[in-house]
């Protein structure tokens, strides 16, 4: 029996779940158990979370309601922020503090756009989800922050051409993406060019949309020239990597890699990468390195 099977079941034994976890100081205890592969945060006795926390992330923090199905939120209830993206999140707000406006695409429940909010009291936040039940908690903790004024939401998908297209609900909703064919409800698609004003202001744009990355960009090549912002995107293996290397590199883009932020990427090959590393940053040459 694996370590953190043993030690959920002392937990139980001690007559002790979930609501009885979720206060500090237990719930630092917790953490630290799960930080250290001791307890599975996804098997923690009891039933479901549904509470609101404040989530703190590096240099800001925010509400955030989490509810029975939204494992991310759940996730970074019990694990704390350095378990999901750090890499990620650290460059984030490196670029947000100073961006007057801040595109985040492939929303889910809102957590980049609520760390955009919190992080810079001045910027306008764009957020793009097309999923109905991460849209709605989308809505809901933009609305418990009081960030409604400046963080707009779309409930659409964003590719290279206005429209509408499939969109596949998986299991994990955070790997929910549009397809090519089949997918299991229809979804409205929007281009940034379209809904994004070229004024210069948009100086960060964040992509995680599982596959369709080169089709966003191929829809923000105005941006791209407009405001030339700083971008972090997911490009996971068998992602067109050399299509958005070809796209990036003629608009003046570099590409790193996030899990090695200071070395200059020459072709974007997700599957040279090792598992877990697959976000990068592209910076137009005419900004600083890193």
């Amino acid at each position: 029996m694996r370590a953190g099977e043993v030690t959920g079941r002392t937990l139980r034994g001690l007559g002790l779940r979930r609501k009885h976890l979720t206060g500090f100081p237990l719930r630092h205890v917790v953490r630290v158990l799960t930080r250290r592969g001791l307890v599975s945060w996804d098997k923690l006795s009891g039933p479901p979370l549904d509470l609101v926390y404040r989530m703190n992330l590096p240099g800001a923090s925010f509400l955030y309601h989490v509810v029975p199905d939204d494992l991310l939120g759940i996730r970074l209830f019990w694990e704390g922020w350095r378990y999901w993206e750090p890499d990620t999140l650290v460059q984030f707000s490196r670029f947000a503090g100073f961006s007057p406006r801040i595109l985040d695409v492939g929303a889910h429940t809102g957590v980049y756009s609520l760390f955009a909010c919190a992080l810079n009291p001045n910027a306008e936040v764009f957020s793009f989800e097309p999923f109905p039940f991460s849209y709605e908690r989308l809505l809901d903790n933009v609305a418990i922050n009081g960030f409604r004024q400046r963080c707009q939401s779309f409930q659409a998908g964003v590719g290279d051409i206005a429209g509408t297209a499939r969109f596949h609900i998986a299991e994990d909703l955070t790997m929910s993406a549009v397809v090519e064919t089949g997918g299991e409800v229809e979804i409205p698609v929007v281009t940034l060019d379209d809904v994004v004003p070229h004024d210069g202001r948009t100086r960060l744009v964040k992509i995680d949309v599982e596959g369709y990355e080169y089709k966003v960009f191929e829809g923000m090549r105005g941006i791209l020239d407009d405001s030339r912002p700083a971008i972090l995107f997911e490009c996971n293996p068998g992602g067109d990597g050399a299509g958005i290397s070809a796209l990036l590199g003629q608009q003046g883009y570099r590409l790193f890699n996030l899990a090695n932020a200071s070395a200059e990427i020459t072709e974007l090959v997700p599957e040279h990468f090792s598992k877990g590393n697959h976000n990068f940053l592209a910076l137009h040459r005419s900004q600083p390195t890193i």
